[in-house]
Formats: C-alpha cells, structure tokens, sequence
C-alpha cells in the first residue's frame, strides 16, 4: 500500500539474520543454514522475488512443473473477475522482478559448480561452472533473485490496459480492491499490499547476468490472460 526504503542484499548477512522466525520461510532457512553450520550439509538457499512468465517443457507438459507463477496471474484473474484492474490501497508498494528463465540461469549457474565434475573426454567442466572458492554457503549462501522493481499499482495499470483492449472493462485505471473483495478474493491475507525490495549483490557477484527486465515483465503479463 506504501513505498520503504528497505532494502536487503544478500550480501548482508547481518540484515538477513535480524529477520524474526516468524517471517515466512524463515523457520525453514535457519533449519537450513543450522544443519550447514553443524556440518551435515552445504546450503544454498535461492531467493526469487517476482517471477514471471510461462513455463514451457516436458516437465510443464506432464503436470509436474506449474505452468503459471503467482502474485500476477492472480492480480490479472481476480481482476478479470471483479472487471477492473485491482490492487491493495494504493499500490505504491513495491516488488522485486525476475524473469522464469533468469531463474534458472542462477540455479544452473551455482549447481554446475557445486557438484563434483568429473569433464568431458578433455577435461571440461560445464559451461557455466566456476570454482567452488566463489560460492558462499551456509549463513553465506543466500542468492536473491531479482533484476528490477515494480509497484503494484504499475502492474495493475498494464492489466487494465490489456482488458480495455479486450472489451473485459471500460475503464484502464487500476482501483483499490475493497474490504469485501480482500476477504473474498485473499481470505488467508494477502502479500500484495506489503513490501518487498532486495538486491542480488551475492548472485551477480558469482556471475549471474540477467537479462529480461521490468520493461520486458510489465510487457508479458498480456500472455497471463485466459480468454
């Protein structure tokens, strides 16, 4: 509903481990990172922020693999729904972005070169395999995930847009979802009202180059819509 200055980097370990055990997920990463640093096994725990677009694949074609994420898909069918562009407040809240495909370029990234490569017939590792040294784990394994920001407000802005183009309402402008829709649409509460700003100092720092933006994401929520 409203901006923060807040902003974390994986890179500030200190920042990470002030988070209270009430955040979500975080019970799971002090588990996590407690079973690295009593020596059972080496974690390293990626973050995503936003993701976005659609999956494709053998995994996708099976049923095992979500084909669509979360927060946009369903900003755009509960807009859909109520038949205007909707948001909580007045969406100057903000988020992070990553593209499904950047995403799996960092889990490429750190698993090539986490796992023990015996090489080709010449001794060659995989691509994008770099030496174990450069790789944090434990407390120093968070990889953040983003390469961008957006408000809320913006991408209810570009929903509206795409359902004005599609004759599904008469006005493109993005309206505050009321207490009545909040319980009917997020009866469990709704993270689309908060704050969520990071910067993915450690994974670009292992040489994670992502390359799809807020631009391209604001762009690809038109192939979110069902018709």
């Amino acid at each position: 509903m409203y901006a923060t200055d807040i902003i974390y980097s994986d890179l500030n370990i200190k920042q990470i481990e002030s988070l209270p055990v009430t955040q979500p997920h975080r019970s799971v990463d002090i588990t996590v990172t407690n079973a690295d640093k009593e020596g059972y096994v080496k974690s390293y725990i990626i973050l995503p922020s936003t993701i976005w677009g659609i999956a494709s694949g053998s995994l996708v074609d099976t049923g095992l693999q979500n084909k669509h994420s979360q927060q946009i898909p369903t900003l755009v069918s509960v807009s859909q729904e109520r038949g205007r562009a909707g948001m909580v407040g007045e969406g100057k809240n903000i988020w992070p972005n990553v593209s499904i495909h950047d995403v799996a370029e960092l889990y490429i990234l750190i698993i090539d070169s986490i796992i023990p490569h015996a090489g080709d017939e010449h001794g060659h590792r995989p691509r994008t395999a770099l030496p174990n040294a450069h790789f944090g784990h434990g407390a120093e394994g968070y990889y953040f995930c983003e390469n961008g920001e957006h408000t809320l407000y913006s991408v209810g802005e570009e929903i509206g847009k795409v359902m004005l183009a599609h004759g599904k309402t008469k006005d493109a402008t993005p309206t505050p979802f009321t207490e009545q829709e909040c319980q009917k649409y997020f009866p469990n509460g709704t993270s689309l009202g908060s704050n969520s700003r990071c910067r993915a100092d450690r994974a670009r720092a292992i040489g994670w180059k992502p390359k799809k933006t807020t631009k391209d994401m604001l762009l690809s929520i038109k192939h979110e819509f069902r018709h």
